[in-house]
């Protein structure tokens, strides 16, 4: 392979690589970490504090209560459980529509 032909092959390779580190928000669901509650947490509280972070300035739906992440991708807050079995639902939607979806389970005593 020639020194030109390898220049323009790097080159390729890296302009594919640029774009796929520009189009990720476009291509792939935004992440979704939760820090609190714990999966399978049994708690004496009915409200129960909710923290975790994504990409910054998303929307994320929690129990039906919608949480603003900060310019950080960090959010956090506070709602209010039923006594008994709980599934605690999360959802964290971008601008593209693409979605992440968590549930964890919670147990109020």
């Amino acid at each position: 392979m020639s020194l030109r032909r390898g220049i323009f092959v790097l080159v390729v390779f890296i302009a594919l690589g640029y774009f796929f580190f520009e189009a990720r928000g476009v291509l792939f669901a935004p992440p979704l970490y939760i820090f609190e509650p714990h999966d399978n947490v049994v708690l004496k509280t009915t409200r129960i504090h909710i923290a975790g972070a994504t990409d910054p300035g998303l929307h994320i739906l929690v129990h039906g209560q919608d949480f603003i992440a900060g310019t950080n991708g960090a959010f956090d807050g506070f709602i209010t459980l039923d006594p008994g079995y709980n599934e605690l639902g999360f959802l964290a939607r971008d601008r593209f529509g693409n979605e992440t979806r968590r549930v964890l389970k919670v147990v109020i005593e």
